[in-house]
């Protein structure tokens, strides 16, 4: 029986450090790191093995890597989760709807995603395909910008390539514009009321309904700048400064501060007082009576067409909006600038200089210098004659 005592260093009759007993305690403490080791390298080698099989498990469910192919996807209107996973499925977007049914789980936006067209590509990570469907600049979208200073007649165009519907559903629809949202007081017809935007186009549009987003496009404009309650402080009507909003509008060039000066122009003009016969006197006003559009000049037969929109022949505002008005002629319409002007010249048409001045002698002087740019090169006198 041994008489090893394995908590004594020290032999206890001579006081020394007994070799031995270091020996054995340095070998005890090794056996047990020993040990430790072992258990810890097991579990670190259990735990990679089931890690790696997880993985390899994931992996079987999911694609890696960033996609391959570009693809378009379409998510129906009140399509569920589990029907989503299914078309991006079918598209090759993602391996499994297991995988992504996963991915929708752990986040709550996934109930977010929008019906509509989407760029993906195919063989993406579920999370990366979840992540294109809730970020909206992959949806496909179909924009259409109706142009300032058009007449409706030719934005008919416009909205029949944009949407891809025949024309005659836009002329059909416009004849009956009384149903197309405009104010109360708006009379005379569509002209006016197509505010001159960029749209989204529905997948499967009708075309009274896209000139409907037009004509709400304007009625939230004239409230965000009391046109109604402005048109008082400038003493016309609603109406009437929609129709002083389009002329500003076809009349002013590149230059926005030069609109509420020519505003002011008009507003001139129309006080008998300040201008003798109260005569606008707008060419634009007279090229829309006579269908002719391009020109900066119209001609003395032209102006002596009998229209109530000719302003040469009768006095006040025309009969009605020779276009839409943007918001900026609109504003320039509600506060035109300060002013005695009474002519106003527009004498280069690439920088849109504009004279004002309240001096026939002088307006005569500044269509001169118009004639002179325009007689200056043959790009000029393209532009003049309105073959830009």
């Amino acid at each position: 029986m041994s008489d090893r005592n394995p908590g004594r260093i020290k032999d206890p009759e001579t006081g020394q450090i007994d070799p031995k007993e270091i020996w054995y305690k340095v070998r005890s403490a090794f056996a047990v790191l020993l040990s430790l080791g072992v258990l810890v390298a097991g579990g670190w080698i259990i735990y990679d093995k089931a890690h790696e099989a997880w993985q390899s498990f994931q992996t079987s469910e999911d694609y890696a890597g960033a996609g391959v192919d570009p693809v378009v996807v379409t998510i129906p209107k009140g399509a569920t989760l589990g029907e989503i996973s299914t078309i991006l499925v079918t598209a090759d977007v993602v391996k499994t709807a297991k995988a992504f049914n996963r991915e929708a789980a752990a986040n709550e936006a996934a109930t977010k995603i929008q019906a509509g067209k989407y760029n993906l590509l195919t063989q993406l990570p579920a999370r990366t395909a979840l992540a294109m469907l809730l970020d909206k600049k992959n949806m496909v979208r179909n924009w259409m910008t109706l142009p300032e200073g058009r007449w409706v007649s030719q934005q008919v165009a416009t909205l029949s390539k944009a949407t891809g519907l025949p024309k005659t559903d836009f002329e059909t629809a416009i004849k009956d514009w009384k149903s197309l949202g405009l104010p109360k007081w708006a009379k005379n017809g569509l002209e006016g009321f197509l505010f001159p935007d960029t749209y989204e186009v529905p997948e499967k549009p009708k075309a009274d309904a896209v000139l409907k987003m037009a004509t709400k496009q304007f009625n939230q404009v004239a409230n965000d700048i009391d046109l109604v309650n402005g048109a008082k402080s400038v003493g016309l009507t609603p109406y009437e400064v929609v129709v002083m909003a389009s002329i500003i509008e076809k009349e002013a060039g590149p230059n926005d501060e030069d609109r509420a000066k020519i505003a002011r122009v008009f507003y001139n003009r129309l006080n008998p007082k300040i201008f003798p016969g109260g005569k606008l006197q707008s060419d634009a006003t007279v090229a829309f009576a006579n269908k002719v559009t391009g020109r900066v000049f119209t001609t003395p037969d032209e102006r002596k067409l009998d229209s109530p929109w000719n302003t040469y022949l009768y006095a006040g505002l025309p009969k009605g909006p020779i276009t839409s008005p943007s918001k900026k002629s609109l504003e320039a319409a509600l506060h035109p600038a300060d002013g005695n002007w009474t002519y106003f010249t527009v004498v280069n048409l690439d920088t849109g200089e504009t004279l004002f001045t309240n001096s026939k002698t002088e307006h005569d002087a500044n269509g001169e210098k118009l004639q002179a740019w325009c007689a200056a090169s043959q790009a000029n006198r393209d532009k003049c004659n309105g073959k830009k």
